[in-house]
């Protein structure tokens, strides 16, 4: 799919990986971009870099385990024009609250924003773009899934069931024209690498720190723009990791 003049929407848009991807859309020649982040400060700075770059951005800041709400702004999209491009990107970690001490709400709270809210955003996109006549959906998961390094247990949990979510999607393709696939950050230099130790860095993340180069935010976007722009791409998975 070529970028320029589509319309996309992006999880998680208000800094990292979501942004990043925001802003290369737009230098793509999107025309529209939803943001949506319950950041709204953050979401509105991504949203000043693309009017800088010509593209519309429209800023919805809310949370997005709100499922009727999610659903609401699909609708609005669907309502001016549709999405040809959907980037479900938000996610969270555990934080200090590792397993096995993890908080029964702490647990609810990243499996839905982690699985929940992509396997819904998959849902609401699928359904309007097989009415447009097709479009492409980039799940984030993260090289964590593959991987036995992370701390995070139930980080990892989620994201291998966004990858397993994902290229069980495979049959879209030939159904109703929706390539859904993942991406798999491995170590990136974003904001969320702070919220591992509640605003400072955990002392686990110290040796994945030591072993891996932190990638910055636009290599994930890049691949992403990658499996946007390859029509051959379905139910596949692109991991993105350091040296």
């Amino acid at each position: 799919m070529n970028v320029e003049g589509r319309a996309a929407l992006v999880t998680g848009a208000g800094s990292g990986i979501g942004r990043a991807t925001a802003v290369m859309l737009a230098e793509r020649g999107a025309a529209r971009v939803w943001l949506l982040d319950r950041d709204e400060a953050g979401a509105r700075e991504t949203a000043a870099r693309l009017d800088a770059l010509g593209c519309e951005a429209v800023v919805r800041a809310f949370d997005i385990t709100d499922f009727a709400g999610l659903e609401a702004v699909f609708a609005e999209a669907e309502a001016r024009g549709g999405l040809d491009i959907v980037f479900n990107n938000a996610g969270m970690v555990v934080g200090l609250e590792l397993f096995p001490e993890t908080s029964a709400e702490r647990i609810h709270a990243i499996v839905d924003l982690n699985l929940k809210a992509v396997i819904f955003g998959t849902q609401f996109a699928v359904r309007q773009m097989r009415r447009r006549g097709g479009g492409v959906v980039i799940n984030t998961s993260s090289g964590a899934a593959l991987h036995t390094s992370f701390r995070d247990w139930l980080y990892t949990a989620t994201k291998a069931g966004v990858l397993a979510f994902s290229k069980s999607c495979l049959p879209l393709k030939e159904a109703c024209n929706v390539r859904v696939n993942a991406v798999l950050p491995g170590l990136v230099d974003t904001p969320i690498l702070k919220t591992t130790g509640d605003g400072e860095l955990a002392d686990w993340m110290a040796p994945i720190l030591a072993a891996n180069t932190a990638l910055p935010p636009e290599a994930i976007a890049e691949a992403v723009i990658r499996i946007v722009e390859d029509d051959a791409m379905a139910g596949e998975s692109v991991e993105v990791r350091g040296s």
